[in-house]
């Protein structure tokens, strides 16, 4: 298992953008990396972290649990290409996710799983299935099928590797073609040519905050509450109505 943390501790995207400031961004990606890297541990994980701004990664980490371990491998990218940054944050992200996925391929079989650096998930464990069929995706996706999270989300190397490759060229945020409608389009692709999708066995359990919107704290207390009332819904869509017809 691998899991990718994506990182812009100094943002090129501002224009849709709440958290800018470089000192706060890093102060939270070194909070969930502090929480990360036991996990991965426990997990027999390789965590990869991926930032794009220059960020000096070794002091990073040392900040967060004081030394690099050996399951932990730090990659500088490169600052995007001019032409992602006018795309928007999402064509950044997608260009970390392929070059995350061009330097780290061991076979097509192994479980990948995404994550918003700046975020971490309490309850991952809970959330991931125990293994990846062959061809799989394991997400949170809307009902109409027309985007997904892309906070959190997992397939196998294989599969990641053929349809998640690239993705960055056809997002839009301007035209709000962002980066969780252009993934669920491969998705549908891959589903179309046999692949699988699973859900997460449990709803996410967030620690930290949105970037882009200014009043959506994750673990406060309307979304904590908020949380309980939906696991209601999603455990009848994972369980009784999970083959309905609609």
């Amino acid at each position: 298992m691998k899991i990718l943390l994506t990182a812009t501790v100094t943002p090129q995207v501002t224009w849709d953008l709440h958290i800018r400031d470089p000192g706060a961004r890093r102060g939270q990606y070194v909070e969930a990396l502090r929480r990360w890297v036991p996990v991965a541990a426990a997990h027999g994980a390789t965590l990869v972290l991926v930032e794009n701004s220059g960020e000096d990664l070794t002091r990073l980490t040392r900040d967060a649990v004081g030394t690099v371990p050996g399951h932990l491998c730090l990659v500088d990218a490169p600052a995007p290409d001019p032409a992602d940054v006018e795309r928007g944050k999402g064509a950044t992200e997608a260009a970390m996710m392929d070059l995350f996925c061009d330097r780290f391929f061991d076979g097509p079989e192994e479980a990948w799983y995404k994550v918003t650096g700046r975020l971490f998930v309490k309850n991952f464990g809970r959330c991931v299935p125990d293994s990846l069929p062959p061809d799989s995706v394991v997400a949170r996706v809307g009902m109409n099928l027309r985007q997904m999270d892309t906070r959190f989300f997992g397939a196998t190397a294989g599969l990641w590797h053929d349809h998640f490759r690239d993705a960055g060229r056809h997002v839009d945020d301007r035209a709000e073609v962002f980066i969780e409608k252009v993934l669920m389009r491969r998705v549908l692709t891959a589903l179309g040519e046999g692949a699988q999708l699973l859900r997460f066995r449990a709803q996410p359990a967030w620690y930290g905050r949105s970037g882009t919107h200014a009043d959506r704290v994750y673990d406060s207390l309307p979304n904590r509450v908020k949380r309980l009332a939906t696991n209601q819904v999603e455990n009848v869509l994972r369980g009784p109505l999970h083959g309905k017809q609609y």
